[in-house]
């Protein structure tokens, strides 16, 4: 193997690749990167045995100049030197002896055998189960994964369900506390349920294009392959069956309370250090809202003090004056996700879970549910 390749075009490629690099994996031969070089085409793929990317670089004979293809796994220390180089890298592989050279720098490394790492599994790409638009994917994840649970005690919960039925696509993530659901009208006949981990959307988010689209592949209930231009992404599924979440919103509300996004954030953000019980953690702080002709948030008196924040609301619907207590962690978050300047918060009395959403005709049909806080 031999080749020429132009830094930039490597260190981008490794960029993406190495983000499901685990520090210290388990099987030897994932620590470092499959490099397989072809008269066409320059593959890089890591993995974690759950999350796989390969990136695909084609041979042009200006950024890339392929003079014997081959295929090695590369370990780490050399993509950690090819990212400090600053002139074009030349690869010469003789067996298992890989010399780089860049510049005036040259380097020796002892590789792996290409033949002992994982198969990535054939796939038919001509033809994907479904096709969405970039934006609109980031949207999707954006809007649910964030409420995905970090524990593993219910495995299904730290994934987000995907499903293709009746001419939408949907998206809805819970950690039993908190949830986030969005509908996206689907031009796809095809009828599907599954659930990826939300920490591969995170990953998807980090390595895609998103002005380009994204084609989903899913040929069996173990794994989803997602192609994104040149980057392809492959993750186990998993196992179970997802909650029936849909049922957990409802459908009437008692009250509706307009109000400005950017002050509620604010205020909730404000008083959320004094609302936290713990030093060490900011996922404890709960505040008070009380309705009663303005939106009063407050904090319950304790070491650090407490405070209280008005925000005049621009419109209620419904019963008014009473009180209920949240998570500031859960708000916060489900506002991030909010794209509309003005928010609709909706509420069933001061235990019941309420919901966020935004006003006015939206692109996508999203809704946010909390369930509320016993306090004294």
């Amino acid at each position: 193997m031999k080749l020429t390749i132009h830094k930039e075009t490597i260190t981008e490629a490794l960029k993406k690749v190495t983000r499901v690099l685990a520090s210290n994996s388990a099987i030897p031969i994932l620590n470092g990167v499959l490099l397989e070089v072809s008269n066409k085409e320059v593959l890089l793929t890591a993995s974690n045995s759950t999350e796989t990317i390969r990136q695909t670089i084609t041979v042009d004979n200006v950024s890339v100049d392929v003079i014997e293809p081959g295929k090695i796994v590369i370990p780490k220390p050399v993509i950690d030197i090819v990212k400090k180089c600053n002139k074009d890298i030349n690869f010469s592989l003789n067996g298992y002896s890989l010399n780089v050279v860049s510049g005036k720098k040259t380097f020796d490394f002892t590789c792996l055998d290409a033949t002992d790492y994982p198969k990535f599994p054939d796939i038919d790409l001509s033809k994907p189960s479904f096709v969405l638009e970039g934006h609109t994917f980031h949207q999707l994840i954006r809007k649910t994964a964030y409420a995905a649970s970090n524990s593993e005690t219910r495995p299904i919960l730290t994934g987000v369900c995907f499903e293709l039925a009746e001419g939408n696509c949907s998206m809805i993530c819970t950690d039993s506390h908190r949830l986030g659901r969005v509908i996206q009208p689907a031009a796809s006949e095809e009828k599907l349920k599954i659930v990826v981990p939300a920490k591969a959307f995170d990953t998807m988010t980090k390595v895609f294009d998103f002005g380009q689209d994204v084609e989903m592949f899913i040929e069996n209930d173990l794994h989803i392959l997602i192609k994104n231009n040149s980057t392809t992404f492959l993750s186990r599924l998993l196992e179970g069956t997802y909650p029936d979440c849909n049922r957990l919103i409802p459908s009437t509300n008692s009250s509706v309370m307009t109000i400005n996004r950017e002050a509620l954030f604010d205020a909730i953000d404000t008083l959320k250090d004094i609302a936290s019980q713990s030093d060490t953690s900011k996922d404890t702080g709960v505040v008070k809202l009380n309705v009663n002709g303005v939106a009063t948030f407050s904090t319950a008196n304790n070491q650090k003090g407490k405070g209280t924040i008005e925000i005049p609301y621009e419109n209620l619907e419904g019963e008014d004056d009473f009180t209920v207590s949240f998570n500031c962690k859960y708000a916060l978050d489900a506002l991030k996700s909010l794209d509309s300047d003005v928010v609709e918060v909706s509420f069933n009395g001061g235990m019941r879970p309420f919901l966020m959403g935004p006003t006015g005709d939206a692109d996508l049909e999203e809704v946010h549910l909390i369930l509320p806080v016993r306090t004294v």
